[in-house]
């Protein structure tokens, strides 16, 4: 028997039995991680229910800490460690509930009449902040409610995102809340969003970031705020330089530390981390000579990251935070005085979240045989131990194909790192069919996490290609800013270029190629088969095919005119329609299935039908999957059922067109 024999291929249902943590927060003593984990409910396959868990960060085993069938997320110790606070469903909307830290039954803080998020204590442990998004409409009465209709009325540039709908009035406020009793009080007004609030080590301040002046759709810039929660009054402290993100206070509270860039290149310029005293003026830019990008930028089908903000060391010696170099994700730290940044975890790994203690730090780690743990380590790194074996039992029967890593020379001899997957039971001079899978973005990356689909795949006996093809994140500010006025040229030769390393590998069958890829990665799908006939199948996802009308359709469409494609389409027609996949439908003999979901704001689903109308009225082999109720996120927090629905139709469509 076949090694690989002895163990079970990875199947696309395996996502009802898979585990997901996320989010570690280390108890302020030390000893305890609380965390979220998430999975398939098993009673309805079109949701999810999450808990919290506790682990002792001197290894005993996991325990929950919260039960249920509902979503409870976001744990949060209270200052003393006496109790957490979490968000649930539980009840309804998202709302605030208490636990003690010694366990029991949880009770429902608040009963807001809109749901909660974003929650953080107050240093003194009387207070949390929240954010909600609310508008004047939430305070009209039944009748009043009664008598108004479903008509949208819109006055703004921007309104409407991806993953939240049509805004209407509601605009993201900062509240606070009681800690005893539950009341909610809101602290900030007006048409404008007022995001991630940070206490001040004092409790007397609450910093937040928005866009406070008018016209604040038409720029991509925003500021660092600072609320006193006393009288409601609000101060600038940046002057407007960049979009900031993610302030935290030193704990001296004389300085904040904020992620932001000054926009050179846009969308396509690095984050870098600041800090500005909060009394105002000129920011410092801390990591000067740190030529990667502040934050998470490797992604995957398994893990939902939500970069963690910039943390103080309790004695204010250094800031850490993560960073992608390449396919790994690290832990920095960097002196709070700036500095070179400095590794603290290791080679061939994503870290995707981060908590600080006085003398240890817990953070998530994906790999690409291993869906996620939480690990723990001293402030320098050392000791790593993980402390969770979340999906234990499933990986060790379960036939895990291990990318190797390659590099080639791309477009001007820039170097290209990539990866390629054997497919399970390889068998040394047997041929196998190969899948290019593109990542969206383009600034994002591959790299070193779990793939679910790329698992299938190679279970299904398909070889998977994946590379970062020049316009990803993580390799630098030349090679990420890339793409300007050039998608689908040195992208698509790299693309190609690996393709054509992919082939010196002689278990590659060069007759029996197929590309997918989502969101940008189905541009670069729809514009492939257009270019080239060399794969026999294709899959595009979420993907854009008119650069012209998603100007207009898009929620964030208005803004790819400055930086990555030349100014406004009705300036440049020309230039939008040549760098447009529809254009060269025609060109197009690649069976291509097409999906889509109907809620898909970032890539309007008016895109797939614009291509598949296009494709079917030429009588070319095409069909069109859509997803109702599902946004851009349908591959990666997309309804379980529908994620399986999606991966049967992707693998059913190139076992049709390319025979094992």
């Amino acid at each position: 028997m076949h090694e690989a024999e002895k163990k079970k291929p990875i199947l696309i249902e395996d996502i009802y039995q898979l585990k997901w943590l996320s989010d570690p927060q280390l108890s302020p003593d030390g000893s305890k991680i609380a965390y979220v984990e998430k999975q398939v409910d098993p009673k309805d396959r079109y949701k999810y229910q999450s808990r919290i868990c506790l682990v002792d960060t001197k290894g005993s085993a996991p325990r929950p800490f919260t039960r249920g069938e509902k979503i409870d997320a976001s744990p949060r110790w209270s200052p003393d460690g006496s109790k957490v606070a979490f968000i649930s469903n539980r009840s309804g909307d998202n709302q605030v509930w208490l636990i003690p830290a010694s366990g029991g039954e949880a009770r429902q803080l608040t009963t807001f009449k809109r749901p909660l998020a974003n929650i953080a204590w107050a240093p003194d442990g009387t207070r949390l902040v929240a954010t909600t998004k609310i508008g004047p409409s939430d305070a009209l009465s039944e009748e009043e409610k009664k008598e108004r209709t479903e008509v949208k009325v819109i006055t703004r540039l921007h309104y409407r995102l991806n993953g939240e709908g049509f805004f209407g009035d509601r605009r993201s406020h900062i509240c606070l809340i009681d800690a005893t009793s539950g009341e909610v009080t809101q602290l900030t007004q007006g048409d404008y969003d007022h995001l991630s609030p940070a206490w001040s080590p004092d409790g007397g301040k609450i910093a937040f970031v928005g866009k406070l002046y008018e016209d604040a759709d038409y720029v991509t810039y925003s500021d660092v705020y600072e609320l006193d929660p006393s009288d409601k009054t609000i101060r600038q402290v940046t002057e407007s330089f960049g979009p900031c993100m993610k302030p935290t206070y030193a704990p001296d509270g004389q300085s904040l530390a904020f992620v932001s860039h000054t926009g050179e290149f846009k969308g396509a310029t690095l984050n870098k981390l600041y800090s500005v005293p909060v009394t105002g003026g000129p920011a410092a830019l801390l990591t000067r000579d740190f030529d990667r990008s502040v934050g998470n930028a490797v992604g995957g089908d398994m893990v939902s990251t939500v970069d963690p903000s910039p943390v103080f060391t309790a004695d204010r010696k250094f800031i850490y935070f993560l960073s992608s170099d390449g396919g790994t994700t690290y832990v920095y730290r960097i002196p709070s005085g700036g500095g070179r940044p400095e590794r603290l975890t290791g080679e061939d790994q994503v870290v995707y979240g981060l908590s600080l203690g006085e003398s240890s730090m817990a953070y998530t780690v994906t790999t690409p045989d291993n869906i996620g743990d939480i690990f723990i380590s001293d402030l320098h790194g050392a000791g790593g131990m993980r402390l969770t074996e979340s999906n234990s039992e499933y990986l060790a029967t379960a036939d895990v194909s291990r990318p190797e890593r390659f590099t080639y020379p791309g477009t001007n001899g820039v170097t290209v790192e990539g990866w390629i997957m054997k497919p399970r039971c390889y068998e040394v001079g047997k041929r196998y069919p190969m899948i290019l899978e593109i990542h969206g973005g383009p600034h994002v990356a591959y790299g070193n996490s779990f793939n679910h689909e790329f698992q299938v795949l190679a279970s299904m006996g398909y070889s998977v290609l994946f590379t970062n093809p020049q316009g990803s994140e993580a390799y630098g500010q030349a090679f990420n800013a890339a793409t300007h006025h050039d998608w689908g040229g040195t992208d698509f030769n790299d693309l190609m270029l690996a393709v054509d390393h992919a082939l010196t590998y002689d278990f590659v069958d060069p007759e029996r190629l197929g590309v997918t890829g989502g969101s940008y990665g189905g541009y670069m799908t729809n514009w492939i088969v257009g270019k080239t006939n060399r794969f026999k199948a294709a899959v595009t996802q979420r993907s854009t095919c008119n650069r012209y009308s998603m100007f207009g359709t898009s929620d964030v469409g208005f803004n790819n005119g400055q930086f990555e494609f030349k100014g406004n389409p009705w300036e440049n027609q020309d230039f939008y329609m040549e760098r447009s996949p529809i254009t060269y439908v025609e060109n197009i003999e690649t069976p291509l299935l097409i999906i889509h979901s109907e809620q898909d704001l970032r890539c309007p689903v008016e895109q797939g039908e614009q291509l598949y109308t296009a494709l079917k009225w030429l009588r070319k082999e095409t069909m069109f999957v859509r997803f109702p109720e599902e946004n851009h996120e349908l591959s990666r927090s997309g309804k379980p059922r529908h994620r399986v629905e999606r991966l049967k139709h992707i693998t059913d469509w190139f076992n049709k067109y390319i025979p094992q």
